[in-house]
């Protein structure tokens, strides 16, 4: 054989093991990318928002009105301004356990006798606490985040009555209370770098207060920002 006949045999053999080996390239599946491994950590933050207090109708009630003497009606200054500072411990990609201090920040509720402006009570409530809750958390790979959250509020009711036009307030015009309550809440969070993130949740606290300190349920919406450790 030739030097000539040589060169073009080799060159369809190796033509030949290009096309095999690209085939074979094409052939095997794409490898899977695994999901992000979220390791356990320590993270805090701080949120701002909007309170809400869900009043019932016979709150801050007049001595006299509810026999029969006269009748009532209540004029509630719902909606403020509150803030928390939170920290937290995440165990797993799906669950983390979260402490913090809310100041639910401080509401007024006046109650006017029927026919007399001058005949009224009003009530200053001023509201904070200290919670501890269960975070369970459904992560995207696209950075979002949805999560619940379920534990207990240890809340601080402190109010002021002040009663104008002769009405009879109750027997203590400035009582506290200090009480354990359910506090529920749901979010959603959106990783803007690998250790900071925002965070919009919406939390509610069952059953704020007692029978002298104005009962009801406190509502909030806050937004803000965590950063992991």
């Amino acid at each position: 054989m030739t030097k000539k006949t040589i060169c073009p045999a080799a060159g369809v053999l190796l033509a030949a093991a290009a096309t095999v080996a690209c085939a074979q390239q094409a052939a095997a599946p794409a490898a899977a990318v695994p999901p992000p491994i979220v390791a356990s950590h320590w993270y805090g933050g701080v949120a701002l928002g909007q309170t809400i207090q869900d009043l019932l109708p016979e709150a801050v009630p007049i001595a006299g009105t509810s026999s029969g003497a006269g009748t009532s009606t209540l004029n509630a200054g719902h909606n403020r301004s509150g803030f928390k500072v939170f920290t937290g411990y995440r165990l797993h990609r799906n669950f983390a356990l979260e402490a913090a201090y809310t100041d639910y920040g401080v509401f007024a509720a006046t109650r006017f006798v029927t026919g007399s402006a001058d005949r009224r009570l009003k009530a200053t409530m001023k509201i904070t606490g200290f919670s501890l809750e269960g975070v369970g958390i459904l992560p995207f790979e696209s950075g979002f985040s949805l999560y619940a959250k379920l534990g207990a509020l240890y809340a601080l009711s402190d109010t002021t009555y002040s009663p104008e036009g002769g009405v009879v307030g109750p027997d203590k015009l400035n009582p506290t209370s200090r009480e354990l309550t359910v506090k529920t809440g749901i979010g959603a969070g959106y990783l803007l770098t690998e250790r900071l993130s925002l965070r919009l949740e919406y939390e509610v606290a069952k059953k704020v207060g007692d029978e002298n300190t104005v009962e009801a349920d406190i509502k909030a919406l806050f937004a803000g920002l965590q950063y992991r450790f």
